[in-house]
């Protein structure tokens, strides 16, 4: 099946599927206990306008050339169109300039020590996150990210600059082929396509704003992105999940949305080989989105 084949019948103007439909689906992808992990990504899990103030160690992952990924699994093709049928519900957020987007999330990221040459895996610690950021971009924000644990030097609670990419964002497609394209034309150009376009998904999503129409756009173009599978049964911060999933360069990275009803959740990346400095098996971070919402100012909560 090719690419054409998969965008047949995408219209952002589709009707939801009938109750009853969803009902069976949902039951179909349950069926089966075992999970199937798969596919891939890797990058920070910081949005960009964090990143100035985020206190990180630098890792430098060494990764194979993507290989040739098979096409898009039906089940994974499914819970993206289900996720799409989902997003395509929500109300839509207005929002003035002056205002600022509230993100609230549980978000954990590994990191590394290097000592005597040689780098060690640190398991990620979770911790709690808000941000604000403004609407046009114009206006400083504010972002608090704490751990549970006492005393952690990471801890957070700092101004964002002004003037960077809007938060609010009103100009994506809505259609999802235009959409397809604006994925595959995103600003990193280091990496596969197919790599790039999963990974702008997750980045896009994460602290900012989008319209429903132009989410539920984005998990239909995901549906035609190759190498796609679905890992079941998941907990992201307390909350059942499935994931559709991408491995490439011994990583596999998760979109995860709600078991029941589709809802995107949020993001895992985890190490299914060996990949410095992540041994086999490890998490390398994940992020559950818990609310977004509009406020007036920067520190407001909804």
């Amino acid at each position: 099946m090719n690419d054409l084949d998969l965008m047949k019948g995408f219209r952002d103007e589709a009707t939801p599927p009938d109750p009853e439909v969803l009902a069976d689906a949902r039951a179909a992808m349950f069926r089966t206990e075992t999970a199937k992990p798969r596919r891939r990504w890797m990058r920070s899990l910081l949005p960009v306008g964090a990143l100035a103030v985020a206190v990180a160690v630098a890792v430098v992952v060494t990764r194979p050339r993507e290989a040739v990924q098979a096409p898009p699994d039906a089940e994974a093709v499914q819970v993206l169109r289900l996720a799409a049928a989902e997003a395509r519900r929500e109300p839509v957020l207005s929002a003035r300039p002056d205002q600022f987007v509230y993100v609230e999330s549980q978000v954990a990221w590994a990191g590394s020590i290097l000592t005597d040459g040689k780098t060690t895996y640190q398991p990620p610690v979770e911790k709690h996150r808000e941000i604000w950021l403004s609407v046009d971009g114009s206006q400083k924000g504010w972002v608090r990210e704490r751990a549970d644990r006492p005393g952690d030097e990471f801890n957070m609670d700092v101004p964002i600059d002004g003037g960077v990419t809007p938060a609010y964002l009103t100009d994506l497609p809505t259609d999802p082929a235009k959409m397809r394209e604006w994925l595959y034309n995103g600003p990193d150009n280091k990496n596969p396509e197919d790599r790039r376009a999963w990974t702008m998904i997750g980045d896009t999503l994460r602290e900012q704003y989008l319209a429903p129409a132009a989410v539920s756009a984005m998990f239909e173009a995901a549906a035609t992105i190759p190498g796609t599978s679905v890992v079941k049964q998941i907990d992201l911060a307390g909350r059942r999940g499935i994931a559709v999933s991408r491995t490439d360069g011994g990583l596999r990275s998760d979109l995860i949305f709600d078991a029941t009803t589709y809802r995107f959740l949020g993001e895992r990346e985890v190490a299914v080989n060996d990949v410095v400095p992540y041994p086999k098996g490890s998490v390398v971070g994940w992020t559950a989105q818990l609310k977004v919402a509009i406020v007036d100012g920067a520190g407001q909560r909804p």
